[in-house]
C-alpha cells in the first residue's frame, strides 16, 4: 500500500462502533415475540424447542459480535463492509447453485391424509378397510377427524367396525373418511373425492366440538403448522373457497432457493396475514378478584396435553368454544362451520345420501361461568355458552348428541380421545339412533321403486 493510499485509508471513518451497536440492538430486539408480531403466526417460535433454541443462539451470536466491535473497536471501514457484502453475495450464489444441483426439497402440500401404515388405509388414503360393497349393500360413510381414525384403537376395533357390528343389519357396510386435525373444510373436500367414484346411502358426520371451529377458521393446524385448504365467508356471509385443493402442492418454485424462501417465510406470512383478517378474538380480563381455577396454569407448567400449543389470544384453542361472552371471531367461526356443514349436506343429497350429524358428549370439565387463570390473564368459561354455540352450528341439521357414560373414557391423561370402551359405548348408542332412520330410508326407497 502506497503512502497516499495509507493516508486515504486512515481518513476513512471506523464503523466498528455503529455496526456493533446495530448488531447488539438486533440481538436484543429480534425475540420470538417480536418476530411473531411482525411476521410469523403466534406459536411459531415462542414455546417451541428447536426453533426457539436456534433463534436464541443466533441472537447470542449477534450480540457477542456487536459487543466485540464496540469494545475492541477493530478497524472496520466502508470498504471492509463492501468486501464482506460482495463475499456474502458470491457465497450465497454459489450455495444456491449447489442447492439447485444437489438438493430436492421435500414436497409441501395443502392439507393431509392419514399417516398410518399403508396396510391400514383405504383407497382414499384414510385409515379403514377397503371400500368394497355390493349393489345391494346399504353403505354408511363415517366422516370426521381423529375420532373416526382412532389410531389408539386396534384396526379391527375402529369405530367403523363397531358401528357396523352394532347396527346388526343385513347388508349394512360402514366405511371411514377422515384423519387427525380435520375440520369440516377438509372433510368436505374428502367427501367430494369419495363421491367422485363411490356411493353411500347415509353420511354420518362425527363432530368434535372442541376442535372443529378453530380447525375451520385458520389456515394451519395448531401444532404442526401444516398449511391446509381453507374456506371463508364473504361480506354477505356466503361460503367461499377453498383456498387450494386437498393435497395441492405449495412452494413449488423450480428455483430451489425461492422454494425454500416460500416455505420459510411465505407460508408463515400467509398464516399470519390470514389471522389478521379475522374478526376480533376474545379479550380476557386483566384482573379478577373472585375464585379462579388454576388447572390451565398447572398444565402449562408441565405442558400436559401440549398445553403450550393452545393459543387463546387468537382462539386457536380447544378451550375457545367455551369462552364467554362469545367473541366476534367465535361468531364468525360458528357461522363458517354451519355453512360448511350445509355444503356437506348439499354434496350428500346431490349423491342420493342422507346426512346425520352427531357428537360424543364427554362429562364437562367446567361448570357454568368459572374463571380460569393463565399467565396473568383471566378467562371466563361456560358450559351454557358451549351449548348455545353448538346449537347454533347444528340449527336445521339432523343432529344427535350422545353422552359418554363410561367413567374412565380417555385414552390417557395426555390423550383426550375416546378409549375402546367409550368408543364401543358411543357406537352402540349411535347404532340404535341410526337404525330407525335406515329402516325408514329403505322403506321410502322401496315405495318409490
Amino acid at each position: 500500500m502506497s503512502q497516499a493510499e495509507a493516508v486515504l485509508e486512515s481518513e476513512r471513518p471506523n464503523l466498528a462502533i455503529p455496526v456493533g451497536v446495530v448488531l447488539v440492538v438486533l440481538g436484543v430486539v429480534l425475540s420470538g415475540t417480536v418476530l411473531e408480531w411482525a411476521l410469523f403466526p403466534a406459536g411459531t417460535l415462542v414455546g417451541t424447542t428447536r426453533r426457539a433454541l436456534a433463534l436464541g443462539i443466533g441472537r447470542l451470536v449477534l450480540g457477542a459480535a456487536g459487543i466485540y466491535l464496540v469494545t475492541k473497536r477493530p478497524r472496520l471501514t466502508a470498504i471492509d463492509l463492501t468486501a464482506f457484502t460482495i463475499t456474502g453475495v458470491v457465497s450465497a450464489l454459489v450455495g444456491a447453485v449447489l442447492l439447485q444441483l444437489a438438493y430436492v426439497p421435500p414436497r409441501v402440500v395443502s392439507g393431509w391424509k392419514s399417516a398410518v401404515p399403508v396396510a391400514e388405509r383405504n383407497e382414499l388414503g384414510f385409515r379403514g378397510r377397503h371400500l368394497t360393497y355390493s349393489a345391494d349393500d346399504y353403505v354408511v360413510l363415517l366422516l370426521g377427524d381423529s375420532q373416526v381414525e382412532s389410531t389408539a384403537l386396534a384396526f379391527d376395533a375402529m369405530p367403523e367396525r363397531l358401528l357396523e357390528s352394532h347396527l346388526g343389519m343385513p347388508n349394512a357396510r360402514v366405511f371411514s373418511i377422515g384423519t387427525g386435525g380435520y375440520g369440516q373444510d377438509q372433510e368436505l373436500l374428502a367427501l367430494e373425492e369419495y363421491f367422485a367414484k363411490q356411493r353411500a346411502n347415509l353420511v354420518v358426520l362425527w363432530q368434535t366440538p372442541g376442535n372443529d371451529v378453530w380447525n375451520n377458521v385458520f389456515k394451519t393446524h395448531m401444532a404442526n403448522r401444516n398449511p391446509k385448504p381453507t374456506f371463508w365467508l364473504d361480506q354477505s356471509r356466503t361460503l367461499q373457497g377453498p383456498s387450494e385443493g386437498l393435497l395441492e402442492p405449495m412452494g413449488t418454485s423450480r428455483v430451489v432457493v425461492f422454494g425454500l424462501l416460500q416455505r420459510a417465510f411465505g407460508l408463515p406470512w400467509r398464516d399470519r396475514s390470514w389471522e389478521r383478517s379475522l374478526p376480533p378474538a376474545y379479550v380476557p380480563m386483566a384482573r379478577y378478584d373472585g375464585p379462579v381455577r388454576t388447572d390451565w396454569q398447572e398444565r402449562w407448567a408441565t405442558n400436559l396435553g401440549r398445553m403450550r400449543d393452545e393459543n387463546l389470544d387468537t382462539e386457536k384453542s380447544h378451550m375457545a368454544v367455551k369462552l364467554t361472552p362469545r367473541s366476534p371471531r367465535m361468531q364468525y367461526g360458528l357461522d363458517l362451520t354451519h355453512a360448511l356443514i350445509g355444503r356437506i349436506q348439499q354434496v350428500a343429497l346431490a349423491n342420493h345420501a342422507r346426512l346425520v350429524v352427531f357428537s360424543a358428549d364427554a362429562p364437562p370439565e367446567t361448570m357454568n361461568d368459572e374463571v380460569y387463570v393463565l399467565n396473568g390473564k383471566y378467562y371466563r368459561m361456560s358450559e351454557r355458552q358451549f351449548g348455545e354455540n353448538w346449537r347454533d352450528v347444528n340449527d336445521g341439521f339432523d343432529a344427535e348428541t350422545i353422552p359418554v357414560t363410561v367413567r374412565d373414557w380417555r385414552v390417557s391423561a395426555e390423550d383426550g380421545h375416546l378409549n375402546q370402551q367409550a368408543t364401543d359405548q358411543v357406537m352402540t348408542e349411535l347404532a340404535q339412533r341410526l337404525r330407525a332412520r335406515i329402516v325408514g330410508q329403505r322403506s321410502a326407497l322401496s315405495t318409490a321403486e
